[in-house]
């Protein structure tokens, strides 16, 4: 019953809401209404009202007389309206003043834009001829400059093509849109051209003429072209150049005349600048010629340390890179560069400060330097300073190449070393068996094997001169050579038979890979060559063992190896083995006597015969020297045989006599001994008038002549005071000398030279073949050495 109850209640009271919800509704609609009539319709009015007035037209205002804010708003738009058509009235009057100021402002900015087109082309001049300017500034190339020239000479003056032409002998020119042909044409007929015309008057001269083909190109009108011939003058107003430009169809006018002789007189500086540039160029590049002909280095420093200039000879000595020293270098540069290449740098990085930055005491004369490198080479270094009004401005440093000088220094220390022991040593032999020889009885056999010691060591004397002297002959160029056809092969023979009794130890093979061993050259010399070779192969083996030479072939050469298994050579040692008075130095070495001559001597002689010699060395394995000579063109056509012919007195005839010219007494009476004992008279002379004077009186049948006479007289004068007198033509003539003077005997006809010291009877079998060789007769007979 509750629940029903409570049901109704509710059903009641959503029945009430459900009225009140519709009263309230009904009573908004007749709200709404109400209100649409009272202020929506106004404002549409309004609002009508507005577009009304913003489309131009006239509004028409019905609430303005409203309390309400209806009425508040249409009065403020009517003030509104009000103020608007006032201030468009004003707006108006200056819209028509701002018209006013714009057509003015169009017609100030038709002339801002007249101006700036001539202010831009302005421009464009004056950028024209500053490239102009700066073509003449940019370059001091006569070719790169001339073009340029015309090139922006054309441009400036808006030209269609132009040529620039030196008035100098070369007649140096450049072209712009010219072809060579026509450039070269131009160049032919300068002289006959407008150019006669400018040279008299020294003004600019246009040519007008009809247009050429070309010109035209596919314009059938006719046009004519205008020619400017501007001259180009010196200090000297003085013609230098000619400059001609060219238009088509477009005159040159007054105003570019004027600006294109401004023009010229920039370009007349240009070229002085350019001619002035070219003589200092000139008189540098003279200046550098001399100073590369000088043989010393030169290298000019200023006193900040800066090389200005340096010769190609300072580039060679200190091996320094050309093309860095043309660019130029500071001192600590230079400085660090030496610091690397020199030994014993502190000291010459110090004389250089002194000289140069003025660093310290300048040590007096100057210094000696090593330049270390694959060829090692010392240095002389003496600085000079440079004074300009009394004020000193650089430093001039010379660098000579003291190589030589050093290593003749040396050279003469290691000969004074190896006279003192080579020559002294067998020298006290003599002297001292002499001595007992003289002073002391002794045995025969004592005495002959003291005699045969002083010979031996006499001998030993002889080939040490003999090396000195042939060395000096050859490094002199006075050395003679008298060449044939040798055979190698046999020439190696009589060594080894030399050597086969002097050294049982060693065994001696000559192995022969060739047939051809035949060479052009001097006998004696090239018997020399091998002597000393297998020479030092046997003394360089002191255990014994095979000397073996090998000949081959080799293209047109012919190859002989010189081998030997003794002691060998250190590699260290192998780049100085032909240089004079060097040994090898090690304790395998030092009792084994020598000059250093030997390969000095063997290299000279190969090379005079256009041959070469190397050696391969290991140590203690032995040497192969190799020696390899042209082969001769033809064969002998005898095998070579050695001399055995003897001078025979031919029966019944006594042997004759003879004069001897000698001026050392003792050797005159070892010769008087000799000849004496052979059967000849003999007379003796030490002058030249005596000996000439006995000649002539005697009428002997051979003369014996020295060279070198008393009081310094020449032996020559002998053999022309014979030559002058016909009867004394034919009495031979033997020249018996120390010194070889082959070239002038051979001038007079000569055929051989003896030369002392040689044996005796050497002399008397000379003289007795020179009597009774019928073919000697009127002639200067100098034999051989035998």
């Amino acid at each position: 019953m509750k629940n029903q109850f409570l049901f109704q209640e509710l059903s009641q009271q959503s029945t009430w809401f459900i009225v009140y919800v519709l009263m309230v509704l009904v009573i908004m609609v007749v709200v709404t209404i109400q209100t649409t009539r009272d202020i929506g319709r106004p404002l549409v009015r309004l609002s009508e009202d507005a577009e009304r007035f913003a489309n131009g037209g006239t509004p028409l205002l019905q609430d303005l007389n409203r309390v309400d804010e209806i009425g508040k708003l249409s009065r403020s738009l009517d003030y509104l309206i009000r103020q608007i058509q006032a201030k468009e009235e004003v707006l108006m009057a200056q819209n028509e003043e701002l018209q006013a100021q714009q057509d003015e402002l169009m017609m100030q900015q038709e002339e801002l834009q007249e101006a700036l087109g001539k202010t831009e082309e302005n421009e464009r001049y004056l950028e024209k001829k500053n490239r102009f300017i700066l073509s003449l500034a940019n370059t001091l190339d006569k070719t790169e400059l001339l073009s340029s020239i015309i090139r922006n000479t054309t441009e400036v003056m808006d030209a269609d093509k132009g040529v620039i032409v030196m008035l100098n002998a070369d007649r140096d020119s450049a072209s712009f849109g010219v072809s060579q042909s026509g450039l070269d044409q131009l160049r032919k007929g300068m002289d006959d051209g407008p150019l006669v015309r400018i040279k008299e008057t020294r003004l600019p001269f246009v040519l007008i003429r009809e247009s050429t083909d070309a010109e035209r190109g596919y314009t059938e009108e006719l046009s004519r072209t205008y020619e400017l011939y501007l001259p180009v003058l010196d200090a000297h107003q003085t013609i230098v150049a000619c400059i001609i430009l060219s238009r088509i169809d477009r005159k040159f006018t007054d105003q570019e005349l004027q600006v294109i002789i401004g023009l010229a007189k920039q370009i007349s500086l240009a070229l002085d600048k350019l001619a002035m540039f070219e003589e200092t160029e000139r008189q540098r590049k003279m200046t550098q010629d001399m100073l590369d002909s000088v043989q010393e280095g030169i290298q000019l420093i200023d006193l900040s340390g800066e090389t200005l200039q340096v010769n190609l000879n300072f580039c060679e000595l200190l091996r320094y890179d050309n093309q860095l020293a043309s660019q130029g270098f500071d001192l600590e540069q230079f400085l660090s560069y030496l610091q690397s290449r020199t030994a014993e740098p502190d000291r010459l990085i110090q004389y250089v400060r002194a000289a140069v930055l003025d660093e310290g005491a300048i040590p007096s004369g100057s210094i000696v330097f090593q330049m270390s490198g694959p060829q090692v080479r010392y240095i002389q270094l003496y600085a000079e300073p440079l004074y300009r009004n009394q004020e000193k401005w650089s430093t001039l440093l010379v660098y000579r190449d003291f190589t030589k000088e050093y290593e003749i220094d040396q050279m003469k220390s290691e000969f004074v070393s190896t006279v003192s022991h080579e020559l002294r040593t067998p020298l006290a032999s003599v002297l001292g068996f002499a001595e007992l020889l003289l002073t002391k009885e002794l045995k025969p056999e004592r005495q002959q094997r003291y005699i045969a010691t002083i010979y031996q060591e006499a001998t030993r004397l002889t080939a040490l001169i003999n090396d000195f002297l042939d060395l000096q002959r050859m490094e002199s160029g006075r050395q003679t050579y008298e060449v044939e056809n040798v055979a190698i092969d046999q020439v190696v023979q009589d060594v080894f038979g030399l050597y086969r009794v002097q050294s049982p130890l060693h065994r001696f093979e000559l192995d022969l890979q060739t047939e051809q061993t035949v060479v052009y050259g001097d006998r004696a010399k090239l018997r020399q060559v091998f002597v000393n070779l297998i020479s030092n192969a046997v003394k360089y083996s002191p255990q014994g063992g095979p000397i073996r030479v090998i000949c081959r072939q080799e293209e047109n050469r012919l190859l002989v190896a010189v081998q030997d298994e003794g002691l060998g050579i250190p590699s260290e040692a192998l780049p100085y083995l032909f240089t004079k008075f060097y040994r090898v130095d090690n304790s395998d070495r030092r009792e084994i006597g020598g000059t250093g001559l030997g390969l000095a001597i063997v290299r000279e002689i190969v090379h005079m015969h256009h041959g070469e010699i190397a050696v391969t060395s290991e140590s203690g394995k032995g040497s192969t020297f190799t020696v390899a000579l042209p082969l001769a063109e033809h064969s002998l056509s005898h095998p070579y045989q050695g001399s055995t012919e003897e001078a025979i007195a031919p029966a019944g005839l006594s042997k004759g006599n003879v004069v001897i010219i000698e001026d050392d007494l003792n050797l005159t009476e070892l010769l008087r001994e000799e000849l004496t004992s052979s059967g000849f008279r003999v007379y003796s002379f030490s002058t030249a008038s005596e000996a000439v004077a006995a000649i002539e009186e005697l009428r002997p049948d051979a003369v014996v002549l020295d060279l070198i006479l008393k009081d310094g007289e020449s032996g020559w004068k002998v053999i022309e005071e014979i030559r002058k007198n016909p009867e004394l033509r034919t009495i031979p003539i033997v020249i018996s000398s120390a010194f070889e003077e082959k070239k002038k005997a051979f001038d007079l006809g000569a055929t051989g030279y003896l030369i002392k010291p040689y044996h005796p009877d050497t002399l008397s079998k000379t003289i007795l073949l020179a009597i009774t060789n019928h073919e000697a007769t009127g002639q200067i007979l100098i034999p051989d050495e035998l």
